[in-house]
């Protein structure tokens, strides 16, 4: 960390001066961590100017030192702050929130981050702070929750999902151009922060400036700047390779800032993100689109020297064109995103500091698409599963579904005056938050999944053209007999042959399928927050003491969570010693209670007489699961950690420790209700535990700055928190599907075992459900996580770099197989015994790899202010791959890939 200068220039009375210098040297300490190294007070000076009388000629000048900050926090909080050039110096990819957060200690993504698809994806990478899935973490936009509990964890695998629509635990997509400072918490989280039981992101927005500023800013890359690595499975046939995708990217951003009035400011500013990419479905290219908007309208107010208002406008939708890959007649739309608005008044008073905001937000997520999904068997007339090897071949989606959510909010913060008490100086703050939130499921039509094929090539399909294929031959038997002169003879090979080329379309049908009926259900939930919290500072002594209460009316717990930390600082302040216990409680409920109100899916079933189907009726007792969320404790995660920090060459060495434990974390157990419907009822089962050990050093100098940090972490799940095994076994160890769970929430997982040479000895299929795949994944417990990054400008040129290493891990990989399992029995009289297709996905060894990024911009100054900026970017320089195609799938990788953009500004 390098030494700011504060010029104090005053007259000649050097007891004012002092007093005025010290008192605003103690301000700037208390704000080190937001402002800007250098500050100069000329208010005295400016005085004497008006009064000349009263003022000597002789202007004295106080130089008093301090510490020019750096990302790590100089309080006693767990905090890193990420200012506006850094921000800009780490701007990869599509310039999200979450692509920046990488550099920072112990930050991991989501198994996705590094999939080819991420190219053309607008959506930000999931992140993992101190441990916690990425929906346990906070999000706030200029203090309002940017949080959606519409989300579903399932979609870090699956886009399409079949009782659901995929989402994100953001909300909106907030761009990296409209971003002041970051602010990303890890640990010893302040009391008046709440709602997570992970990490908290704040993101504080551009206020306008004392002149007139604008922009425009256009970034682009496509399929000519990206390389790929493409990865062939041990079997693969050769035929149809692998084509690169065809695509493009282009981000146009442009802004304004002005005062309005000598106490009036205004910022505007626009961003739009595209992407297209063509992509291989059963042979054919196809386009894919995704667009992106952000929009920010932003108004400062000055009323007076001690009030100012703000109103604040963020409008971000998003909407993406997709198809499945691997399925016919799949298309499907889903669009998300949404707004916030609010509106804060801060105050500053003799006696306290008072910030008071009203907050609203409105987020949607939707899907759009056809209500029927077959799973055909691969036969003759059915064959397009023949392009991956799957023995079914899928066809349709999973209908139409709305969701949405709206947020009211009321909060106050108060911070005391600093006190004296017993010779320590004491700060006192405390607040509280009401708000209500209002979240909707609605599916629009009656949605239909046909599982079980049966093939039978005699069937009489009576009418029901949607759920059955009768037979269809090239030739007739007769016709085929009279060219061959004798009757076929299937045990002989040549006709048997014949026999079987002849099949245009071998019949089969389904006798079962499960529907899930057009419903709506629409949930309410207030909630109520308050909090307390006394930072008391003594010598080289500090010690925060704190508390938090929230109530919901779902719940109804009354959850107190305290936040203690202190610090001491040693080495003449060269090194702080920084200490905490705290806990953090979810913010989970709507999400259950949602659950709670939507309608359960149903299985019918038919028998086959006289090889015609016959009609579908309701399986008896067979009915889909209602949930069930009633005296549940309110999940929590308890942290302790310890940190050491130092002073060394310029910049802050931090050694850190962080355990989290979760406890009362929300599992299902199966049973029935009163009226004997299958029922899953919440239990406060589940736990998990976490414990990271982090090196960092990070330095801001003059023109430069640089941050390294490595950590090793651990991360176990317990298995009261799995739903468990939906098979049974018979004294022959055959598997039969043994609870009916929805068909879609099931999937097999594949893990290996492997001979002495290294050869594949036993592969076992475990039939999972998707909630148990996300604990089982471990998809947020990479042992070693290493970062360096740097970034300096000088004259014309800002150069910038960023290394990340990733360890290797055990990772699932989806494949584009199915597995298929028996009923248990029978389901219905006049049935043929059945079974069921699920997809598979294989756990694999994925192996350690880093990537290394960099950008290039120049900048050279035009006529009247105006400034003209042209950028490189470049992610995976190295062309080094990131083994997210397993050793025995097909399929493509992201290599090196690059952006160019121009930038102009006034």
């Amino acid at each position: 960390m390098q030494y700011l200068t504060f010029i104090a220039l005053a007259c000649t009375s050097l007891t004012h001066v002092a007093a005025a210098a010290q008192s605003t040297v103690l301000d700037e300490a208390s704000a080190a961590e937001k402002t800007p190294a250098k500050v100069i007070a000329t208010s005295h000076y400016q005085q004497c100017k008006k009064n000349t009388d009263t003022c000597s000629e002789n202007i004295e000048i106080i130089e008093v030192t301090g510490q020019r900050p750096n990302p790590i926090s100089v309080s006693s909080q767990g905090v890193y702050t990420l200012d506006r050039k850094m921000l800009r110096d780490y701007r990869f990819g599509n310039g999200n929130l979450n692509d920046v957060l990488g550099v920072l200690p112990g930050v991991q993504y989501g198994e996705t981050a590094y999939a080819a698809d991420q190219v053309s994806n607008i959506k930000p990478s999931e992140v993992s702070l101190a441990g916690a899935q990425g929906n346990a973490t906070g999000y706030l936009i200029d203090g309002l929750s940017n949080n959606s509990n519409l989300n579903n964890d399932s979609a870090n695998f699956d886009k399409n999902l079949a009782q659901d629509v995929s989402g994100h635990t953001q909300a909106v997509f907030l761009n990296l151009d409209l971003i002041d400072h970051l602010e990303v918490y890890d640990s010893n989280i302040p009391a008046k922060y709440g709602n997570f039981t992970g990490g908290l992101v704040k993101a504080e927005t551009r206020k306008a400036g004392d002149k007139l500023q604008f922009g425009i800013n256009y970034r682009q890359t496509s399929d000519d700047w990206v390389e790929y690595h493409k990865l062939y499975a041990p079997d693969f046939s050769g035929d149809n390779e692998l084509n690169s995708a065809i695509f493009n990217k282009r981000d146009l951003s442009t802004y304004i800032a002005t005062p309005l009035t000598d106490k009036l400011g205004f910022i505007g500013q626009f961003q739009y993100t595209q992407s297209q990419e063509s992509l291989q479905q059963l042979g054919q290219t196809r386009l894919q689109q995704q667009t992106n908007y952000n929009g920010l309208v932003k108004l400062d107010y000055a009323a007076t020297a001690n009030d100012d208002f703000s109103f604040s406008f963020l409008f971000a939708p998003y909407k993406g064109d997709y198809f499945d890959v691997n399925a016919k007649n799949s298309d499907y739309n889903i669009e998300g995103g949404g707004n916030n608005a609010s509106l804060t008044w801060q105050a500053d008073r003799s006696w306290a500091y008072i910030k008071t905001q009203l907050g609203y937000s409105d987020s949607r997520n939707s899907k759009n698409t056809s209500s029927i999904r077959y799973a055909w068997l691969n036969i003759p007339g059915t064959d397009w599963g023949n392009i991956d090897g799957s023995i079914t071949s899928l066809e349709g989606g999973f209908g139409d579904i709305e969701k949405r959510q709206q947020t009211v909010s009321l909060k106050q913060d108060f911070e005391l005056a600093s006190k004296t008490w017993l010779g320590a100086y004491s700060n006192l703050s405390f607040g509280y938050e009401l708000a209500q939130q209002n979240s909707v499921f609605d599916r629009l039509e009656d949605a239909i999944v046909y599982n079980g094929a049966i093939v039978s090539p005699q069937i009489d399909c009576a009418g029901y053209a949607l759920d059955c294929i009768e037979t269809r031959l090239y030739q007739s038997v007769a016709d085929i007999e009279a060219k061959l002169g004798h009757a076929l003879d299937l045990s002989n090979p040549d006709d048997f042959l014949i026999y079987q080329n002849n099949f245009a379309t071998t019949g089969q049908y389904f006798q079962y399928r499960q529907i899930t009926p057009k419903s709506t259900a629409s949930v309410k939930l207030n909630q109520l927050s308050a909090y307390v919290e006394n930072e008391f500072e003594w010598q080289n002594y500090s010690l925060n003491l704190g508390v938090r209460y929230d109530y919901n009316d779902f719940l109804k717990n009354h959850n107190f969570a305290p936040r203690l930390r202190g610090s001491v600082s040693v080495f003449n302040d060269q090194g702080k010693i920084v200490l905490g216990a705290n806990r953090y409680y979810a913010d989970d409920s709507i999400s259950y209670k949602l659950n709670q109100a939507m309608q359960p899916s149903y299985t019918e079933v038919r028998a086959i007489y006289q090889q015609q189907p016959q009609q579908w009726q309701a399986q008896l007792s067979n009915r889909g699961y209602r949930y069930v969320y009633s005296d549940l404790k309110t999940p929590f995660s308890d942290e302790l950690s310890a940190a050491y920090r130092h002073q060394l060459l310029g910049g802050t060495l931090e050694l850190k420790w962080l355990y989290r434990e979760q406890q009362d974390a929300v599992n299902r157990v199966k049973g029935t209700n009163d009226v004997g419907e299958a029922t899953l009822f919440g239990a406060n089962s589940g736990s998990s535990r976490y414990q990271r050990y982090t090196l960092s050093w990070m330095a801001t100098y003059n023109n430069q700055h640089v941050e390294f940090n490595v950590s090793h972490a651990t991360n176990t799940t317990s298995r009261e928190q799995f739903d468990g095994e939906p098979r049974s076994f018979n004294g022959d160890g055959d598997a039969f599907l043994d609870f009916s769970y929805d068909d879609n929430e099931l999937v097999f997982l594949r893990s290996d075992h492997y001979d002495i040479a290294g050869s594949t000895n036993k592969a076992n299929y475990y039939l999972v459900t998707r909630h148990d795949m996300e604990l089982e994944k471990q998809d947020f417990n990479r042992p070693v996580i290493a970062n360096l990054s740097w970034g300096g400008q000088w004259d014309n040129w800002t150069l910038s770099a960023y290394a990340r290493y990733n360890g290797g891990q055990d990772a699932i990989y989806a494949t584009s197989k199915t597995q298929s399992i028996k009923e248990a029995s029978n389901i219905c009289d006049g049935c043929a015994p059945n079974r069921r297709e699920y997809p598979v996905y294989r756990i694999e060894k994925r192996p350690a790899f880093w990537l290394l990024n960099t950008s290039v911009k120049y900048t050279v100054a035009v006529a009247n202010n105006y400034q003209i900026t042209l950028s490189f970017e470049a992610e995976n320089i190295l062309n080094k791959r990131t083994y997210q195609i397993s050793p025995y799938n097909t399929g493509i990788e992201l290599g090196r890939r690059f952006w160019l953009g121009a930038n102009i500004n006034y």
